[in-house]
């Protein structure tokens, strides 16, 4: 009989941005009203004003079309940046028009994806500690999975974050959407809006409690991993389903009863 599989999401339960967009990357947003300082974000893109830009670049000459002797003065710079020698070491130079969301992801996903995914603050400071014993007081028993929605180029500094918090998980899925995450799932530990809004009918989920999805209502809600030891009303689970005597069965043999509360 295959184990339970026990999935804590990334985002908002293990790890955080907080502020670190807005203070590394604010030229590219509009903050003529100021910019918001929230502690905890959800959805960056449309929480600030990310703005369209066009980005100007200038490719340098082949060496034997440019001059071979310029006037040192030419090299000074105007105000707006420009020296007459420009014209002679650099080809036209091309625009190029960028949307407001091609900026949020060059941003998220170029520029700084390592900052924000691989440097990333833990969500708080015993973190690491109590995933460890999560993961061994419910190893043998269940198998314990993180679960995120990344793409291609996080997928390495996600990792890297992982590593720093010494995670003792033995099954990582990353996924492209959501709505996948669910295939990789029993039971989902979350604070993800978009996850708690649309649990499918048979899976369950354990709301973890952020600024940002106070307005869900979820039977089950803890701020810390520490914090599913003291949940201990039942799942409410058709008791003729394959489910049920699944729970059963490890109920038999398996030590940590207070755990079992979840879903028997």
């Amino acid at each position: 009989m295959s184990k339970l599989r026990i999935a804590v999401c990334m985002s908002g339960q293990l790890r955080t941005w907080k502020l670190c967009l807005p203070n590394q990357y604010s030229f590219f947003i509009d903050n003529s009203e100021g910019i918001p300082e929230q502690p905890y974000v959800y959805d960056f893109f449309n929480t600030y004003k990310w703005k369209d830009t066009t980005e100007t670049t200038k490719y340098l000459k082949e060496p034997d079309t440019m001059l071979d002797d310029i006037n040192p003065q030419f090299y000074q710079l105007d105000e707006n940046g420009n020296a007459l020698a420009d014209s002679f070491l650099f080809e036209p130079s091309e625009e190029l028009k960028l949307t407001a969301k091609e900026v949020y992801n060059r941003f998220l996903y170029q520029d700084y994806v390592f900052e924000i995914f691989g440097s990333a603050q833990r969500m708080y400071k015993q973190l690491d500690l109590h995933f460890k014993n999560f993961c061994i007081d419910y190893g043998d028993d269940y198998e314990i999975v993180i679960v995120s929605k990344e793409n291609f180029f996080s997928i390495v500094p996600t990792l890297h974050f992982l590593s720093m918090i010494g995670s003792r998980a033995t099954k990582y899925v990353f996924t492209e959407s959501n709505e996948e995450i669910w295939d990789n799932v029993d039971i989902l530990v979350t604070a993800d809006p978009e996850l708690l809004l649309n649990v499918p009918e048979d899976k369950y989920v354990i709301k973890v409690m952020r600024p940002f999805n106070v307005e869900i209502k979820k039977d089950f809600e803890i701020m810390e991993i520490n914090d599913l030891n003291s949940i201990e009303e039942p799942f409410n689970i058709e008791t003729n389903s394959k489910e049920y005597e699944a729970f059963l069965e490890y109920k038999k043999y398996n030590k940590h009863e207070q755990f079992l509360k979840l879903i028997v």
